[in-house]
C-alpha cells in the first residue's frame, strides 16, 4: 500500500501542477512517465499474477515518478511563469488528462486484485 500512497501522490502532484508547476514541458514528460506506469501496470495485471522482475519494474517505475517529483518541486518552486505555463496546459488538455488519470487509477487497481501484489509495498 506504500507503492500506491507514493503513485497517488504523484498523480496528486500533477493535478496541483495547475496552481503551483512548472513549465508545458515537464507537465508532458510527467504526463508520458505517469502512461509508461499505466501501461506496464496493464500488462503486468493481464494474467492477475505478478512476479518478481515485473515488480522490480514497476519499483523503478515508480522510483522514477518520485525522483522526477521531487525534481519539479525544487525546479519550480518560486517560478509564477512556470506556474502560469502549467494552468494553460492543464486547462487546454483538461480533457485527456482526466482520462489519462483515470487509466492510471484503473491499472493501480487492477495490480493489487493480482497475486503477488505484496511485492509491490
Amino acid at each position: 500500500m506504500k507503492k500506491i500512497a507514493i503513485l497517488l501522490s504523484l498523480v496528486a502532484f500533477v493535478l496541483a501542477l495547475a496552481s503551483c508547476g512548472g513549465p508545458e514541458a515537464d507537465a508532458k514528460k510527467m504526463v508520458k512517465k505517469i502512461e509508461k506506469y499505466t501501461e506496464v501496470a496493464k500488462k503486468v495485471a493481464e494474467d492477475k499474477k505478478i512476479d518478481e522482475k515485473e515488480a522490480e519494474e514497476l519499483k523503478k517505475l515508480g522510483e522514477e515518478l518520485d525522483a522526477f517529483e521531487k525534481e519539479m518541486d525544487k525546479k519550480y518552486e518560486e517560478d509564477e511563469e512556470g506556474k502560469k505555463a502549467m494552468e494553460k496546459y492543464m486547462e487546454d488538455n483538461k480533457a485527456d488528462l482526466e482520462k489519462v488519470y483515470e487509466e492510471f487509477f484503473a491499472a493501480m487497481m487492477a495490480l493489487y486484485e493480482c497475486e503477488g501484489a505484496d511485492q509491490l509495498d
